[in-house]
């Protein structure tokens, strides 16, 4: 097996995956990556991906619109906000705090958001709403968007392969998939926090894969010591974590692992952003122990629920 690098990672926790060899389409390359990522998935659900083809241009757009949408007034930011009945939109600084998902009490997360989710009418019957400015966002988006659910295609089926199951065994569960896109803003801050407040709190993610555009240090994933490691990628690179979905499929063989961002001494004066792709299936999908998870030795843990259901379960505990 070919060795998987980690260099540019403190101490080593997170492997890098390159994705070149595959849309190169040399032989093997499928199979070698399948192992690679299945072993990231199985010991800290965290990977980076560099020659992963996303036109940095594409890239690029989607980064500066966000950016620009953060710099408008809040009244305009205002104008499509997150509602009861629209769980998308803006959500104002210090809005949310993440780890109140898993029962904790700490003040608000130092962060505000921007998100859309899936357009597909079969995948859900909410339409998206876009701001007026910036104008080019939603061009931008619509294609950042696309560009995020085809390269998590691409892990679904090394995944797949990787789990012993046919190559694209994940397809007809993620058709009409519920992937939601989220631009984070971490503005300047003109003090240092509170004790025990984090610009993210301590939390894992929802759904089956999150694929990340990360911007800036202050990422950090708790590792199985209980260290928090911090995470710093390139610019090249784009960081993938497992969702909880993931390991509620495997029967646990696969890991969910708990990340935050952290005020960094001095980093009240800077600004900070990043893009995440919350991948998810569709809402009706039966999520039930795959087949190659589970035996008579290693019988299913999970009871059957559908991907919807686990998902609404996740997001009600954190607002």
């Amino acid at each position: 097996m070919t060795e998987i690098k980690s260099a540019l990672f403190d101490t080593g926790l997170v492997p890098i995956i390159d994705l070149s060899p595959l849309r190169e389409g040399k032989p093997g390359a499928k199979e070698e990556l399948s192992r690679q990522l299945n072993f990231a998935c199985e010991t800290i659900g965290f990977f980076a991906i560099k020659g992963h083809g996303v036109d940095e241009g594409i890239i690029q757009r989607a980064w500066d619109a966000a950016h620009d949408f953060f710099d408008l007034s809040e009244e305009e930011k205002l104008k499509v906000t997150m509602t009861k009945d629209y769980p998308y939109g803006y959500m104002g600084f210090k809005a949310e705090q993440l780890s109140a998902g898993l029962g904790n009490s700490r003040p608000a997360d130092l962060k505000e958001s921007f998100q859309i989710g899936p357009a597909d009418p079969r995948a859900t019957s909410i339409q998206r709403l876009w701001p007026e400015r910036p104008e080019n966002l939603r061009q931008a988006w619509e294609e950042y968007y696309e560009a995020m659910n085809d390269l998590a295609q691409t892990l679904l089926q090394l995944c797949a392969i990787g789990l012993g199951l046919e190559e694209n065994w994940f397809a007809d569960k993620c058709d009409r998939h519920m992937s939601a896109l989220r631009a984070l803003n971490y503005p300047v801050m003109p003090s240092p926090p509170e004790p025990d407040q984090y610009r993210a709190s301590q939390h894992t993610d929802y759904g089956s894969f999150t694929i990340l555009k990360s911007g800036g240090p202050g990422l950090q994933v708790l590792n199985k010591g209980g260290e928090w490691q911090s995470i710093d990628p390139t610019d090249d690179m784009l960081v993938v974590n497992l969702g909880d979905l993931m390991p509620y499929w495997t029967n646990n063989r696969y890991v969910s692992t708990m990340h935050r961002v952290v005020y960094i001494e001095g980093d009240h004066a800077q600004r900070r952003q990043s893009m995440p792709f919350f991948h998810n299936m569709n809402a009706d999908a039966i999520i039930e122990c795959i087949p190659t998870c589970h035996s008579a030795e290693n019988p299913p843990k999970n009871p059957v629920i559908t991907a919807g259901e686990h998902l609404m379960r996740k997001h009600k505990s954190t607002y």
